[in-house]
């Protein structure tokens, strides 16, 4: 989760209240010709950054390794967007519950979080009970780049450092191309996107496998649904490491 080391993809979270939610790109409208087909998605993706004031609501699920599952809501506020595209979110748990299970802190803390114009986290502040933390991300960064044509891939590497001493990661990715997905907040044409994201700290190697959908429909790329399988290796994680983390979209304005 949010705190020292997410446990996901930093995400990523991207919002928007224009392009609604519901199906297809858009269904002709003035210029259309009665009886005309309205106009294909492009499939191509190219992030489309997201308007200040925006305000998100995901319902979010994980299990862990002591099989305790955990079901909370996650919002996120739009709190800035820059001329050069970059832009600001602030993220937290509205219940403000402190959960650890085991020896794993699962709080989502309040967070503020900085992104690139590809809408990729580059540092983020986490307001933990005894001191805000702060991280960086360097040499690289998570998620997909700006633009991909369907079937495109990327890599990366880069470093997070968390108050302290850097993690290095690694991620493989690729652009699958447009396809439906249905979320409590409606049904959205999306771009699919997947990726494996390696790290090893105290010689033990996680590895995440992330599938990511993000609106296609129109306006700004916010992501709609996204889910994450964790597998261990090199030893033993710690009590109530996470296995599975799923997040949708629930609401939007």
């Amino acid at each position: 989760m949010r705190h020292v080391l997410p446990a996901t993809l930093i995400p990523l979270l991207v919002a928007a209240c224009s392009g609604g939610g519901g199906g297809g790109g858009g269904d002709g409208g003035s210029g259309s010709a009665a009886g005309t087909a309205a106009p294909a998605l492009v499939q191509s993706y190219h992030f489309a950054a997201p308007k200040a004031g925006t305000h998100l609501e995901y319902a979010a699920s994980l299990v862990d390794n002591l099989n305790n599952t955990l079901n909370r809501t996650v919002t996120d506020d739009v709190t800035t967007v820059n001329a050069d595209g970059s832009f600001a979110t602030h993220e937290e748990d509205p219940s403000h519950n402190r959960i650890v299970s085991g020896s794993t802190d699962q709080s989502v803390y309040p967070t503020d979080f900085q992104y690139n114009a590809a809408g990729q986290a580059t540092a983020w502040t986490v307001a933990q009970p005894s001191a805000s933390v702060q991280c960086t991300v360097s040499g690289g960064a998570a998620g997909a780049p700006a633009t991909l044509s369907s079937g495109g891939t990327w890599n990366a590497s880069y470093t997070q450092t968390c108050g302290g001493d850097g993690t290095a990661y690694t991620q493989s990715g690729s652009y699958a191309g447009i396809e439906s997905v249905t979320v409590a907040a409606g049904t959205f044409s999306a771009y699919k996107f997947t990726a494996t994201t390696t790290r090893t700290v105290d010689g033990i190697t996680r590895i995440e496998t992330s599938t990511r959908w993000r609106d296609a429909s129109g306006g700004d790329t916010r992501i709609v649904k996204e889910t994450s399988v964790f597998t261990y290796s090199g030893g033993t994680p710690p009590a109530g490491a996470v296995l599975q983390q799923t997040r949708e979209l629930k609401s939007y304005r």
